[in-house]
């Protein structure tokens, strides 16, 4: 049986399953994230974030780190 458990997101708080044993169900599954956006995350939190905070998150770092190194303006 896929291990699920009850945690809390490091970001806002809310909490949320995670099914760390079946990541294909998980609710995280579905934001996609780049390398890019991975080591960005990682720098910031160290443990599970609700899909929520990682779309956030992923908006975050295109407007203001990614388009910072394109050399392109931050969009408002």
């Amino acid at each position: 049986m896929a291990a699920h458990e009850q945690k809390q997101c490091q970001r806002c708080m809310d909490t949320f399953e995670c099914k760390c044993g079946s990541i294909a169900l998980c609710q995280c599954h579905n934001v996609e994230l780049t390398d890019f956006h991975y080591e960005y995350i990682n720098s910031l939190y160290d443990d599970c974030l609700c899909a929520s905070c990682l779309t956030e998150l992923r908006r975050k770092y295109n407007i203001e780190i990614y388009d910072h190194r394109s050399g392109i303006p931050a969009m408002q």
